[in-house]
């Protein structure tokens, strides 16, 4: 039966071929030992038996893709020392570890390592079509909550918290926007005792890490960074028709990344020129692992501790384990730099003897220094709202659009859909000139398993589109903890992020809501025949669809979080008792670490956080050339 399943594969890979054989993007080279295992796309569909065939078939097309697969460029596992000594150990190859270690090993003299715990980054999720198909797959740590009070009540007040496993962090699993924040949120880090972080001190930064192809270089934007920003090329009709409907209600085209948006825009988006997504791995590390001989990275290497000199307070190496399971130490000349995240930041320095005394004296930690460690835990907290339109959805799963992928990087697996579109807005709790505190995303009209044709040369049923509105409420009140459950580094820590303590929290959502209905009746989306779901949620029948209570409903019990995580390591002078970095991100009282990623940021921005993750290394990476250049 195997023999067939797998004649019946090559018949269909033989039609992609077909389709494909004459594509444009040629010229990467093929690494001859390069191996490049079976992804995640073959297992996308399991749900559904009748789309075995062609998920087998489109996994193996796709990691056919040289330009995907990209392979003289991609980290190959080496073998392991027991103890090596290098100038900078940077752990975590997510959003801001590959920005830090790209940049530092731009000084030839100086050797840098960089430790990721999850594989390498699969080619497939550079399609922007899927964006988030990695979600729940061995490239998710797939975290969960502590059951919370106020929020998830739906699934016994439990929620989701996907974060990446893999080379290139969440941003893998997440879509690839491109926004920066209010200023007034920078502004407020300067007020608050941290010097050179108000907006005028940070925007330079911003530009630096840009090549941005719709505006050029101006006051706003650069175009001399590693990572390529622009609008959509392939704009579809649903995105101009969200821009036309946002207008009728007063909004208007905005650049996502100006000093203070308010409005409708087609999102800018880390896209290549090629139409594929760029992670920060790909754009700071890959262009020079053969060209450095003096930058390393590490993949499948899980850091368990830091090792201090407790009586020097001094941070000398890391410890961690490898693929093969065996625990190795890596030392440092220099600094160790942790770029682990919101959970594994903190998670690491705890371990080590570094956070809240009352916290690790009871787990038998020795505590090194008494910080706040895993508090100041900020999240962005969303909601839904479905709607019908009367089209016929042909944005199809199909051999075709495998092809035309493929061969043009064209068709519907070249577009993210209504993600296309996103909104920012204030909601009636918020003054004229305040930081917006709603987004708004829109899902829908991409690829997926639900609209799948593995039919080769077939037409699809027709189906009509189904797509949601999904507020955010970007600028929470509400803070939570990551906390230890255990002094064993593999005991995951218990994550409480306190959705929806504070009752003002929700109504941001409310607002966002009911825009979204308003939205839905424009004349622009009525002209598409929008019909707004009025399928009362679970939990929320005893109430009037609709209505305010309808809605508190909804957002408590179906409670969605974006991946906008922050704070755990919270940036700030040594005057504030929840500080646990300086303003140049090293720890307090603790010599030889800093800590560099959305951990340290003391009040969250309102946007999607990569932007602001990544100034946040570039800046670190210019501290740190500043302390050892001296």
């Amino acid at each position: 039966m195997m023999v067939i399943f797998y004649l019946q594969v090559l018949v269909q890979i033989s039609n992609i071929i077909a389709i494909s054989k004459h594509t444009k993007y040629k010229g990467f080279c093929v690494q001859n030992n390069m191996h490049v295992e079976p992804s995640f796309i073959r297992e996308l569909c399991r749900s559904n038996p009748h789309l075995e065939e062609f998920m087998v078939a489109a996994d193996i097309l796709i990691r056919s893709d040289c330009y995907l697969i990209d392979s003289c460029r991609r980290v190959v596992e080496q073998p392991n020392a027991d103890e090596e000594e290098v100038d900078f150990v940077v752990v975590g190859g997510g959003v801001a570890g590959p920005v830090i270690a790209g940049r530092l090993s731009e000084n030839p003299n100086w050797t840098v390592t960089l430790l990721e715990s999850g594989p390498e980054q699969p080619a497939a999720t550079d399609i922007p079509a899927l964006l988030s198909s990695a979600i729940s797959t061995k490239y998710d740590w797939k975290y969960s909550t502590v059951p919370q009070k106020n929020a998830c009540l739906a699934y016994g007040g439990v929620c989701g918290w996907p974060r990446g496993k893999v080379l290139g962090g969440t941003a893998v699993l997440s879509g690839s926007m491109y926004s920066r924040g209010h200023r007034s949120i920078y502004d407020r880090w300067l007020k608050n005792g941290n010097p050179g972080w108000g907006y005028d001190d940070v925007l330079p930064f911003f530009k630096m890490s840009e090549n941005n192809r719709d505006y050029g270089t101006s006051q706003v934007h650069g175009t001399g960074g590693p990572i390529p920003v622009q609008m959509p090329t392939d704009v579809l009709p649903i995105s101009r028709t969200l821009i036309e409907a946002g207008k009728e209600l007063g909004y208007e085209h905005i650049d996502m990344s100006e000093a203070d948006p308010m409005g409708f825009s087609l999102a800018q988006a880390m896209i290549s020129p090629a139409r594929t997504r760029v992670t920060m791995a790909t754009a700071y590390l890959r262009p020079h692992l053969r060209s450095r001989r003096n930058l390393r990275v590490k993949i499948n290497c899980h850091a368990t501790r830091l090792l201090v000199n407790a009586a020097t307070r001094t941070v000398y190496g890391v410890e961690y384990v490898d693929r093969t399971n065996n625990t190795r130490r890596l030392l440092v000349r220099k600094e160790v730099i942790l770029s682990a995240g919101v959970i594994g930041s903190p998670h690491l320095l705890m371990v080590s003897g570094i956070g809240p005394a009352e916290d690790l004296a009871p787990l038998g930690i020795r505590v090194v220094q008494d910080l706040r460690v895993g508090y100041n835990l900020q999240h962005h907290v969303a909601s839904r709202l479905g709607f019908r339109l009367n089209v016929t959805h042909d944005r199809q799963l199909s051999y075709e659009a495998l092809g035309q992928y493929l061969k043009l990087r064209a068709g519907p697996l070249s577009t993210t859909g209504g993600l296309q579109v996103s909104a920012f807005l204030r909601s009636d709790r918020v003054g004229p000139t305040d930081p917006a505190d709603v987004q708004l995303f829109f899902d829908g009209f991409a690829p997926n398993c639900a609209y799948a044709q593995p039919a080769y040369g077939c037409t699809a049923p027709a189906e009509l589109v189904r797509m949601n509105v999904r507020p955010v409420n970007l600028m929470p009140l509400s803070r939570g903890t990551i906390r230890l459950a255990s002094a064993d580094p593999f005991v995951r820590p218990k994550i409480d992020p306190n959705y929806l303590a504070e009752d003002a929290d929700v109504e941001p959502l409310v607002w966002g809501l009911k825009l979204a209905s308003r939205l839905i009746h424009t004349r622009a989306l009525q002209k598409l025949g929008a019909t707004m779901d009025t399928t009362a949620a679970e939990h929320c029948q005893q109430h009037t669809f609709a209505t305010d209570p309808y809605w508190r409903c909804l957002i408590r019990y179906h409670t969605r979080g974006e991946n906008h995580h922050a704070g755990t390591c919270k940036m700030g002078p040594a005057s504030d008792p929840g500080a646990v970095v300086d303003s140049q991100l090293k720890v307090h009282n603790v010599n030889g670490i800093r800590v560099v990623d959305a951990s340290v940021l003391p009040l969250q921005p309102n946007s999607n956080p990569i932007a602001p993750i990544v100034m946040v290394a570039e800046k670190a990476a210019r501290f740190i050339k500043d302390t050892w250049n001296r």
